[in-house]
């Protein structure tokens, strides 16, 4: 019986996350203008802290590709087992402009492509 630690999984699923996220970020025109601040502040969080982020931002992500696609949902459904701050956090994502989504796809884009050398291609 094979046994894979769960960093594992959750490395697989950051790369999915990454490469999602970039080819939203590639769909959008682009800023030229790196922020460096916000940047600076993602180097800080903890990995599970970044794999929430990155979770977070690709629900999002995925919500705001779907309302173009298909219908209308106004927020990510709150997750009972999230605390109730993550879920609000996660609501708030909603009320963004797609110029700040974008660069904060790309901060965490940039952070997990810091982070993890081999996702970038």
């Amino acid at each position: 019986m094979s046994w894979e630690p769960s960093w594992m999984d959750d490395r697989l699923t950051m790369r999915i996350h990454y490469d999602e996220l970039r080819t939203f970020l590639d769909s959008l025109p682009s800023n030229e203008t790196p922020r460096q601040g916000p940047r600076e502040k993602l180097t800080r969080l903890a990995d599970v802290q970044l794999r929430e982020l990155t979770e977070d931002v690709f629900d999002e992500v995925t919500r705001r590709i779907t309302n173009t696609l298909e219908k209308e949902v106004f927020q990510v459904s709150p997750n009972e087992v999230f605390h109730p701050k993550r879920n609000h956090a996660r609501g708030r994502l909603a009320t963004l402009p797609i110029s700040r989504m974008r660069d904060l796809t790309a901060d965490v884009v940039h952070e997990l492509g810091r982070r993890y050398p081999d996702f970038i291609v």
